[in-house]
């Protein structure tokens, strides 16, 4: 049976997406909205969160944000506090018997994910994104609507790859790095570093 569960965030995408999948969401904690949202109540703010362990400890969460940094710390913040993650898979979105996924991913409505592909953890992988064959995207990644990363590419920890951008096959991109919407990367990408245009520098 699938548990509740609690988002970190008040992202109307994930709702949905939450929705279609058909799990139960019982509230949401955000420290910018008051009240409810979309039907849903608002518990708290992250302040709250040991307190509402509590009640809602048994309830499994979504980090909703797609800065890879943020997401990465509210995971590590609400992990100490004891919380468990769930994973979220569109049933729209294609995903290889091959593939691995690994916990607290997010994959939106349209995505594809190839044969052998590598999912990290509380990856994020945006609407009609396509992951090729073969390739690894590190843990806390964004991948952004429309990009595609060819076979055998590598997206280091805690990059972000912006929309409509395409990663050209067998390339590596380095740790917290980003690429810019619309670019087409030819060549390795050093870690913490921004790239963008065609080709890509």
């Amino acid at each position: 049976m699938m548990k509740d569960l609690l988002l970190v965030g008040g992202f109307h995408e994930v709702i949905e997406l939450c929705e279609s999948c058909g799990r139960n969401i019982v509230g949401i904690i955000d420290n910018n909205i008051v009240g409810d949202y979309l039907g849903y109540p608002i518990l708290g703010t992250d302040e709250d969160a040991s307190s509402l362990f509590n009640k809602y400890g048994n309830c499994e969460l979504v980090v909703t944000p797609d800065a890879p940094s943020l997401r990465k710390k509210l995971v590590e913040f609400y992990s100490m506090i004891g919380y468990c993650f769930a994973t979220i898979i569109s049933p729209s979105a294609r995903v290889s018997k091959s593939a691995v996924i690994c916990d607290g991913v997010v994959v939106q409505a349209g995505v594809n994910i190839s044969s052998y592909t590598k999912i990290g953890k509380f990856v994020k992988l945006n609407t009609n994104s396509n992951i090729m064959h073969d390739s690894v995207i590190g843990d806390f990644c964004t991948i952004a609507p429309n990009a595609v990363c060819l076979g055998r590419v590598t997206i280091g920890v805690g990059s972000y790859v912006g929309a409509n951008s395409t990663i050209l096959p067998e390339i590596y991109i380095g740790k917290n790095s980003v690429v810019g919407a619309g670019a087409v990367v030819t060549h390795n990408v050093p870690s913490h570093v921004t790239v963008k245009g065609i080709p890509a520098k």
